[in-house]
């Protein structure tokens, strides 16, 4: 999918706005483009080829695309976190645990399962009393999940992503949100770009992407994990988290918290230390 998306980001200068919905019911996602004009049916038949997916083309009205997303996304509750767009932010009762979140290009409005799950569960820590330091949300979208932990933790939180269309929403919505003391943003693939430590510790890991993505960090996830750090996994159908369990066991993590709802799930899981031997003597 960013292959595609970085495709016609280079290639297709017409876009004027991009849209990626996931499916609640199958691993799949639509990637909704629109664009100034038509593509021609050469182009058509090369994207199909090479990327693998199946182009509906339909003819609709002109409109202000970027507002029109921010209206769709309609306030939602979720446990203490009331999430708006700015389109509706006045209309909101706001407190401290209010998030005004504007999705533009990126993913992340708390009305997909993943994210929804994701803000569950950083508040079933807050239950249990936990309180991370060092977070990092790796993926950070919109920047939902790190606005959400900086409020509801008070923490030191990073925020990195691929997508430099991500990178600068996040900055802005961590400007209307007033979390910009507690939150840094990254441009990075993962937890070692050019400003992150290679070797830093952090209590509490978060990402909110995709399965094979996910799979990939799981080895820098467990190194950059405190003792007895939190790790949540999310993005993953039923079935993708009942691998990632498995491979969690092996990298010696404990699932805690586990949601699951229309093939969706996510994954609450802490790194567990091996008690040392004590040897008595008599």
């Amino acid at each position: 999918m960013s292959r595609l998306e970085k495709f016609f980001e280079l290639n297709i200068p017409v876009i004027e706005y991009q849209e990626v919905i996931a499916c609640t019911n199958k691993s799949l996602f639509n990637q909704k483009i629109f664009l100034k004009r038509a593509l021609d049916p050469i182009m058509i038949c090369l994207i199909e080829e090479c990327f693998k997916v199946k182009i509906l083309i339909t003819k609709v009205q002109r409109k202000n695309w970027l507002r029109a997303s921010n209206v769709q996304f309609s306030p939602v509750k979720i446990n203490k976190f009331i999430i708006t767009s700015s389109f509706f932010a006045n209309s909101v009762k706001q407190d401290k645990y209010s998030l005004t979140i504007d999705a533009s290009l990126a993913f992340g409005t708390g009305h997909h399962y993943s994210t929804k799950f994701c803000l569950e569960l950083i508040q079933e820590l807050k239950k249990m009393q936990i309180n991370p330091l060092t977070i990092i949300d790796v993926g950070c979208g919109t920047g939902i999940l790190a606005i959400a932990v900086a409020k509801l933790f008070g923490s030191r939180v990073i925020a990195v992503d691929n997508d430099i269309h991500s990178v600068e929403l996040t900055k802005r919505n961590i400007i209307v949100n007033k979390v910009m003391r507690h939150v840094k943003v990254y441009r990075s693939s993962g937890l070692t770009g050019n400003h992150l430590k290679s070797r830093a510790k952090y209590d509490l890991i978060v990402a909110n992407i995709l399965f094979n993505p996910i799979k990939s960090l799981m080895r820098s996830f467990i190194q950059n994990l405190s003792n007895s750090g939190f790790l949540i996994l999310s993005g993953l159908t039923i079935k993708q988290a009942r691998q990632l369990k498995e491979i969690s066991k092996q990298f010696g993590l404990k699932v805690l918290v586990e949601r699951k709802e229309a093939n969706w799930a996510s994954l609450l899981l802490t790194k567990t230390v091996p008690k040392r031997a004590i040897k008595l003597s008599y």
